[in-house]
Formats: structure tokens, sequence, C-alpha cells
């Protein structure tokens, strides 16, 4: 077995990814984590750059809004925009699988994305989760 430090996250990461934008439904992104066992997705604007990511738990937080007394409850959380989290934890093709746990420990992720820069952005090229790392991780 590789020392996992020695590994590049490009040769782990799934791809190609699975995107979506702020203005997919939560319709549509709930059918979508029907259709693929994906914890997040990438949100990604109209030129394909980074805009945040949206996960299972960004969803399950918005059921219990009724419950939550100091929260309003508001009518504009129709979109992932609405949702997301922006300003994603981000991970380069090159870098290590070990710095890619690191960040997955320390700020508690399932999912990061891999990015690539270019003139207009960050944009998507894959994404490596705790399942790839976990398969890495095997003897």
């Amino acid at each position: 077995m590789r020392e996992i430090a020695k590994i590049a996250v490009e040769e782990l990461m799934s791809a190609p990814v699975v995107t979506v934008t702020p203005a997919t439904t939560l319709q549509a992104l709930t059918e979508l984590m029907k259709v693929h066992d994906y914890n997040g997705f990438p949100v990604v604007d109209e030129a394909g750059v980074l805009q945040g990511l949206v996960t299972r738990l960004d969803l399950f937080k918005i059921y219990l809004l009724p419950y939550r007394t100091l929260m309003p409850q508001e009518t504009w959380l129709s979109s992932v925009g609405a949702i997301m989290s922006r300003g994603a934890v981000v991970l380069h093709r090159r870098e290590s699988a070990l710095r890619a746990v690191e960040l997955m420990v320390e700020h508690r992720l399932r999912t990061i994305p891999v990015v690539t820069d270019d003139g207009k952005g960050q944009s998507v090229v894959g994404v490596v989760t705790r399942r790839n790392l976990a398969a890495a991780l095997q003897p």
C-alpha cells in the first residue's frame, strides 16, 4: 500500500461531477439525492465557477424551521441558493490525500470539491468524499 501522503487527490476523486446551480429547486435537489447517493453537490454558476456546496444536512435544516421559535419561517426557501454553504473548503488536483483527510477531520466534512483555477474562478473538476478516502486507506 502506498503512503497516503504520496497519493494525489486527483487519483481518488470522483469525476465527472454532478453539480447544481443556485437556481436549482429544493424539489429537484431532493430528486437528485434520490438518484445519486451523494452527501453533497458543488453549486456552480452558469460559467461553471464554484459558488458553494449544498449537502443533505443543509436540506435537513429546512425541516427544523417550523420547530425553531427564534427563526421566522421564510417563504424564500425554495432554491439551493437559499440553503447552500458559501466559501466551500476546496482541494486542488495535486494536493495529497492526507490533506483531504486533514480537512475532513478538521471541518467535519464528507465531500470536498476539487477545483482548478482558471481566469473565471475555481472550476470544479471532481469531488473527493470520505468513501474515496476510505478506499485509499485499505491495505
